[in-house]
């Protein structure tokens, strides 16, 4: 059965060297190995690759954490995968309740280039964006997936994510009259293996969005409209056992998205009809998931990442001093991990990621502006010259409690004798714990 190969014949992937329980681990414990989530397989892989949900079956999910620019999935949420009939013989299903839709527009991605692309997360520093009202993801209301096995070596699997709301004022209706949101995304994924030494996942993501506000009354009124043109996503992974001990992973991921926004009727000022942005993202990596003995594991990672963002005028055609494009390329991104079984209920998680590469901004006129990331006064956005992560896991009966400390962690213990604030990020007032993941296995 297609569960059982990924459960067993994959142990180099899975660790399963590091004890059959230390396999079920979440996000918390993809993000303290330095964001590698394409390069391994445990249960957190379900949010993504859609098909290896066939391999989760009857297990609790609960995640809560503090959000961040590198989040993973959304801060809070509890889920339930569960197989129905014998073997999950009528398929394997997921429900989840989550405080936002997933990854805002559902692009979930083991990398965090990937994330950018729901118009609440395209803010600032990119100069050009578009003023995309109520700005915060909205509350979940569908998040529902099921995987089924299509004889002994293919899995299909469906996603499909939901957030929206609206708002309406008769009252006051000079402000804001109405207002409304939405995100949707419908996932598929595919799982072959050969029942030997290789298994390809591959995933398509759809996602469709748009919103609207009005404001005032009469000849007044405004309206404020915006929708995604396009947004999809399409990706493959190749997990390959290259020796005993050494499992190859190539992964290829494409994502793009499209947003207009309008204003009606038009006055004189700084927002323009049309107006537009688009940004696309490449990234090309291969992982070692490499067996050092057995009870340790390292991942090392190479990416090579390119991200696009295309900006219409915002002001009139004629403004030539507007942005036009911005583009990021990192060559290389690089990544470490090392799990360790410290006991038979203690594993402990290091991980470390490096960019280098360049940001260019390019003006209506010609003109460019260029330079690496990390630069100390530089207006543009680092993407994150450099990651560094800690974690670790607990196993007691049939949980697997997995942290998320934050780097300050060894030097800010004392915050519960002394109330110091700083241990997760400065000035956030967050202890030494920044997320937490738990999985029940029934």
């Amino acid at each position: 059965m297609l569960k059982n190969w990924s459960r067993i014949a994959l142990a180099s992937v899975l660790v399963l060297t590091l004890g059959a329980v230390v396999a079920n681990a979440t996000t918390s414990r993809v993000r303290s190995l330095a964001s590698v989530g394409d390069y391994i397989s445990d249960d957190s892989a379900v949010n993504r690759w859609y098909s290896t949900l066939v391999s989760f079956a009857n297990q609790v999910n609960a995640e809560v954490g503090d959000w961040t620019s590198t989040d993973l999935t959304d801060s809070r949420g509890l889920g339930w995968n569960f197989a129905a009939g014998e073997d999950g013989k009528w398929g394997t299903y997921r429900i989840s309740l989550n405080e936002a839709s997933l990854s805002h527009l559902g692009f979930w991605a083991g990398n965090v280039f990937f994330q950018d692309h729901s118009p609440q997360e395209m803010g600032p520093p990119f100069p050009g964006d578009l003023a995309f009202p109520y700005e915060e993801a909205p509350i979940n209301r569908w998040d529902v997936a099921g995987a089924w096995e299509i004889g002994e070596t293919i899995a299909l699997g469906l996603s499909i994510t939901e957030s929206k709301w609206s708002f309406e004022d008769t009252e006051d209706p000079i402000v804001i009259r109405e207002a409304d949101n939405s995100w949707l995304t419908v996932g598929l994924g595919a799982t072959w293996t050969n029942n030997e030494n290789m298994v390809l996942d591959v995933l398509f993501n759809f996602g469709d969005a748009g919103g609207s506000t009005i404001t005032g009354v009469g000849g007044g009124a405004t309206t404020l409209e915006w929708d995604s043109g396009t947004a999809f996503e399409i990706a493959g992974r190749l997990f390959y056992d290259w020796k005993d001990d050494i499992t190859v992973v190539p992964v290829v991921d494409y994502v793009t998205s499209e947003y207009s926004q309008t204003l009606a009727p038009s006055p004189p000022g700084p927002l323009g009809t049309p107006n537009g942005q688009k940004t696309t993202d490449f990234l090309i990596g291969v992982g070692l998931n490499m067996d050092v003995n057995q009870d340790n594991m390292l991942v090392f990672a190479a990416e090579w990442a390119n991200r696009k963002g295309e900006y219409a005028n915002s002001t009139s055609p004629t403004d030539t001093t507007e942005t036009k494009e911005v583009t990021i390329n990192i060559l290389p991104a690089l990544r470490l991990a090392l799990e360790s079984h410290i006991t038979s209920w203690l594993t402990t998680r290091v991980g470390a990621a490096k960019y280098i590469g360049t940001v260019t901004e390019e003006f209506q006129d010609g003109d460019e502006h260029k330079e690496s990331p990390g630069v100390p006064t530089g207006p543009f956005f680092d993407p994150s010259g450099f990651d560094w992560f800690l974690g670790c896991g607990f196993n007691f009966a049939e949980w697997t409690v997995d942290l998320e400390l934050a780097e300050e962690t060894p030097f800010g213990l004392g915050y519960w004798l002394t109330g110091y604030a700083d241990a997760w990020a400065a000035g956030s007032g967050h202890g030494p714990v920044g997320r937490i993941s738990a999985v029940y296995n029934y």
